[in-house]
C-alpha cells in the first residue's frame, strides 16, 4: 500500500467538496477522481479539490481508477446504491450519512461490505466536535454517574430543493435528526426499546418536525426534539444522570457540568473546550470553503479514523453497524408518527 490512500469521490455538490477539503488536511490521501452526475460538477469539483481526473459515470471512475477507497456524498435516496456499487467494486467505503433511507437498506449495504472485506464508515460528525469529545470523556470518567435521561434536539429553517422532497429522503429527520441519534447511541451502552412520535408534515410530504422519546434497555430514556421550523440554527443535548448533568450546544465549544462525585465541577461550571482536541490544524494556503471552516477539523478527524481503521484492519468508530442502529430509530419514529402509537424496535 503506497503511503497516502488513493481516494474517490462519488457527489461533488458541496459537501463533497467539503469532505474532499477536510481529506486533504490529514496529509494521508491522495485524490484520484471524482463522479458526479452533472459533468460541469464533477469538473468543478477536480480543479477546486485537485482531483486528477472527473467522470459523468460513478461506474466509469469505478472501472478506470486505481482506489483504495471512495467517499460518496450524494442525494439521500442515491447514497445506498452508490455505496453498494463501491464495496461490489472492492473498495473500501466512507459514506454520508444517514447512509440509507431504511434499516433495511442500510443492513443489506453494511452486509455487503462485510461480505466484500471492506472498511465502511458513515459521516456522523458530532463525536468529533470538541465539546462533544469532551463531553463522553467526561461521562466515561463518572461526572454524571450511571446516565438516566437525555433530551437533545436539532433545529433549523425551512428547507428546500431535493431536501423538501419525500422520494429523494428529504425532511430534518433523515438529514439533521440522525446526527442528534447517534450522539445520543454514542453516549450509552443500552439497546432501544420502544418510540413514540408526534411527526407534522409539510404539503410536499416531508417532516416539518418530530417529537420523539425512545425508551432503552435498563429505563434510559430519551427525548428529542428536530424541526425545519426554527428562524435559526439549534441544536443541543443534554446528559442527566444519578451524580449530575451536562449540557452541550451545537457549534459551540462550551460545556456546562455539574457533577456531585467530581470535585472540579461541585458547583455549575461552563468550560471551554479547545478546538485542537480534534483534527488536523490548517495552516495559511490550505484549501478550506469559509462555509465549512467549523466543521473542516472534525470532518479531518472522521477521516484519520477511518483511515487508521483501513491501515490497522479494524473496525471504525461510526461502521455500517452503527448507522443500521440510528434506521432503526428513524423507521421507528415514521412508523409511530403516522400510527399515533408507540412501536417496539426488535432486537437485532
Amino acid at each position: 500500500m503506497n503511503d497516502k490512500l488513493r481516494f474517490g469521490l462519488i457527489g461533488c455538490g458541496a459537501q463533497g467538496r467539503y469532505l474532499s477539503e477536510a481529506l486533504r488536511l490529514t496529509g494521508a490521501a491522495e485524490l484520484i477522481a471524482c463522479a458526479d452526475v452533472r459533468p460541469e460538477a464533477a469538473q468543478a469539483a477536480a480543479a477546486h479539490c485537485g482531483y486528477k481526473h472527473f467522470y459523468s459515470d460513478l461506474h466509469d471512475l469505478l472501472e478506470q481508477e486505481e482506489l483504495d477507497a471512495v467517499v460518496v456524498a450524494v442525494v439521500h435516496d442515491q447514497l445506498q446504491p452508490c455505496g453498494l456499487a463501491v464495496v461490489a467494486s472492492g473498495r473500501h467505503l466512507f459514506i454520508e450519512k444517514p447512509m440509507a433511507l431504511t434499516a433495511a437498506a442500510g443492513r443489506e449495504l453494511a452486509a455487503a461490505a462485510r461480505s466484500a472485506g471492506k472498511k465502511m464508515m458513515v459521516g456522523y460528525t458530532l463525536p468529533f466536535m470538541p465539546a462533544r469529545v469532551r463531553l463522553k470523556e467526561l461521562v466515561r470518567q463518572g461526572a454524571v454517574g450511571a446516565v438516566v435521561h437525555l433530551a437533545a434536539g436539532q433545529l433549523i429553517g425551512g428547507i428546500g430543493g431535493w431536501l423538501a422532497r419525500p422520494e429523494h429522503g428529504g425532511g430534518p429527520l433523515l438529514y439533521i435528526g440522525t446526527h442528534v441519534i447517534y450522539q445520543v447511541l454514542d453516549l450509552i451502552d443500552a439497546a432501544p426499546e420502544r418510540v413514540f412520535a408526534e411527526i407534522a408534515f409539510t404539503e410536499s410530504g416531508v417532516d416539518a418536525e418530530a417529537l420523539f422519546s425512545v425508551r432503552f434497555a435498563g429505563g434510559i430514556t430519551a427525548q428529542f426534539t428536530v424541526s425545519q421550523r426554527l428562524g435559526c440554527r439549534y441544536g443541543w443535548i443534554d446528559v442527566f444522570g444519578d451524580a449530575g448533568r451536562i449540557h452541550s450546544e451545537w457549534e459551540s465549544n462550551a460545556l456546562t457540568v455539574h457533577s456531585r462525585d467530581l470535585a472540579a465541577y461541585r458547583d455549575p461550571t461552563t468550560i471551554e473546550v479547545p478546538a485542537e482536541v480534534v483534527g488536523p490544524t490548517a495552516r495559511l494556503g490550505d484549501m478550506a470553503s469559509v462555509n465549512a471552516c467549523r466543521y473542516s477539523r472534525a470532518w479531518a478527524a472522521e477521516f484519520v479514523e477511518f483511515i487508521g481503521a483501513i491501515r490497522e484492519d479494524r473496525r471504525p468508530r461510526v461502521a455500517g453497524e452503527d448507522g443500521v442502529r440510528v434506521l432503526e430509530i428513524t423507521d421507528a419514529v415514521f412508523a409511530s408518527g403516522r400510527a399515533g402509537r408507540p412501536v417496539c424496535i426488535p432486537r437485532s
